[in-house]
């Protein structure tokens, strides 16, 4: 047997919530609005607008324990905890791959409140650290820095990340296409659509229902050529109900 390469979006495919607006709704609705309002505002680069928000929250006296508690009891459903945990012991070929427009900071906390910090062989995502003159305050930047090379991504990646350069550039670093019988996909969002594009004929799409990527398949799909078998799903039981199949 092949190896599967599952590859996870982090916020609304593996986790049930969105790690950027989380830490406001729990500590700040005046910074949750805040940052909604930023949004509104046309930013092109969520990491950029997140950025400012959590500045605004450090200045605001919020400390590193709340954002870290915050984080830690965001929703994760159970039933993906089984599904991921089922299938890389059902299958030693499977090999997990992260690829989120999060940080590494969210990520990285919340796979440890669970128990999950060897699941992933590697997390892509943008850049976070406590700063070092305000230890309260986390820096996010941009995976792709805005003042280095750009990706030129055509189908609507935004500017700090495009998802399908990474995910062709990880695949090339482990020896290519050949090295994967099958890849499977996990996403919702809108940057999940082109990840897709580079996949083949016999790769999964598990798409959640009514999101920003589902809507995306059904208007793009078909005129981008896109490949994959698209399956659908809306709770995370329906995962491990599919990785039963793999």
């Amino acid at each position: 047997m092949g190896k599967t390469l599952v590859v996870f979006d982090f916020d609304w495919s593996f986790v049930d919530q969105d790690t950027d607006r989380w830490v406001f709704e729990v500590l700040s609705t005046k910074l949750r609005r805040l940052l909604e309002t930023r949004k509104s505002a046309g930013s092109q680069c969520t990491p950029d607008v997140v950025n400012d928000t959590m500045g605004d929250l450090a200045e605001e006296g919020f400390t590193k324990d709340q954002v870290l508690d915050a984080l830690r009891i965001l929703p994760f459903h159970p039933a993906m905890r089984r599904a991921v945990l089922g299938l890389r012991e059902r299958n030693p070929n499977v090999e997990y791959l992260c690829l989120s427009n999060s940080n590494e900071v969210y990520i990285s906390t919340i796979l440890e409140r669970h128990g999950l910090t060897d699941l992933f062989s590697n997390i892509i995502t943008n850049p976070a650290s406590w700063n070092s003159s305000n230890s309260n305050r986390l820096d996010i930047g941009r995976r792709v820095p805005a003042n280095g090379p750009q990706h030129d991504c055509k189908v609507g990646c935004l500017a700090n990340m495009c998802k399908g350069e990474e995910l062709e550039a990880y695949i090339s670093e482990r020896g290519g296409r050949s090295s994967y019988e099958k890849i499977v996909y996990i996403g919702d969002g809108g940057n999940d659509f082109c990840p897709l594009l580079r996949m083949k004929e016999g790769d999964w799409a598990l798409v959640r229902k009514n999101m920003e990527l589902d809507a995306r398949i059904k208007n793009e799909g078909e005129k981008e050529g896109l490949k994959v078998e698209v399956k659908k799903w809306s709770q995370a039981w329906q995962i491990d109900e599919y990785f039963q199949e793999l």
